[in-house]
């Protein structure tokens, strides 16, 4: 233990640097310091400088603060350390940095080697890339129809569709019309027809890759135009009239911009649409059909809910 504390003692002697602690309390130790900056300066001769400068170490709370005086007093440099490291590394950090000072005031002191404790760092977590949004789907058709009122009539549509989310909800607005029909007002007889413009929400259903199911139903606007067909003097009248529709629409879509579909949707109108017939005295009417079922089939061209 005797020859321990001589062999210290020599060391520190020795060392151009007496190092203390301004506060004693804390870590690291004036006497560690010390004892690692004697083993990183030496001279050639090995003899004990005339006069030793001085380092002062003012722990804080997660600060090392160090300052480096010359005998008289007169500050020679300062720097501030970061503590969270261990007692030990800071300690070595500490003699590192006062043996670097030393050696450019003191050049006959040699700056031995030393390496640099290295701090690992955890590796950054790297967060799975967010999957970008859906791309919208969209679609113009057109196809014919078959509807049945009172009688059966063919007739077309055309129309579009729109699901910014490529599925779920959407809109879809469709124009459709019939060829015209013969419905009796009392002796005599008269055409009629309905042409319809529809604001619907949608929603879409990819049951398959190449499958959509679209459900349907909004408002309509009708249009509904009279004309006589075997009075003494035909005339003709018009009217519009609002409405409810729903359906449901199956889209498959055989080409990458193409789909081939199938409506089936009802219409239904409340007000009481009359038409009127004047044969001789007597002044005859008649009501326009409510209700209406259509069935079509068509083409849709656009971009499928799915990419493909």
């Amino acid at each position: 233990m005797i020859a321990v504390g001589g062999v210290l003692f020599l060391v520190v002697a020795t060392s151009p640097v007496r190092v203390v602690h301004v506060v004693d309390e804390g870590c690291p130790s004036g006497a560690e310091v010390g004892l690692a900056l004697a083993s990183m300066l030496t001279t050639p001769s090995g003899a004990a400088p005339a006069s030793q400068d001085v380092a002062k170490l003012e722990r804080r709370a997660d600060k090392l603060r160090v300052e480096l005086t010359d005998p008289d007093g007169v500050v020679i440099a300062e720097r501030t350390l970061d503590g969270s490291a261990s007692c030990a590394e800071l300690g070595r950090m500490a003699a590192i940095v006062i043996a670097s000072w030393e050696s450019d005031v003191h050049p006959e002191f040699v700056r031995q080697p030393a390496d640099i404790v290295r701090v690992e760092r955890a590796p950054p977590v790297e967060r799975p890339a967010a999957p970008p949004p859906p791309a919208a789907s969209y679609d113009v058709a057109a196809g014919v129809t078959l509807g049945q009122a009172d009688t059966v009539a063919a007739g077309a549509s055309i129309g579009g569709d729109w699901f910014p989310r490529g599925a779920g909800p959407g809109l879809s607005l469709v124009g459709a019309g019939d060829l015209a029909r013969t419905i009796a007002v009392g002796t005599h007889e008269a055409r009629w027809q309905r042409w319809t413009a529809s604001l619907e929400l949608a929603w879409r259903w990819a049951a398959r890759d190449r499958l959509v199911i679209d459900p349907h139903g909004g408002v309509t606007v009708g249009w509904l135009s009279t004309e006589g067909v075997d009075y003494a003097q035909n005339t003709s009248a018009a009217a519009a009239s609002l409405g409810a529709t729903a359906g449901v629409r199956t889209a498959w879509w055989s080409w990458r911009r193409a789909a081939l579909w199938i409506d089936v949707r009802g219409t239904y109108f409340p007000r009481r649409d009359s038409i009127y017939g004047t044969g001789g005295a007597t002044v005859d009417e008649t009501t326009a059909p409510s209700w209406g079922g259509f069935a079509s089939v068509g083409v849709a061209v656009g971009r499928p809910p799915l990419s493909r």
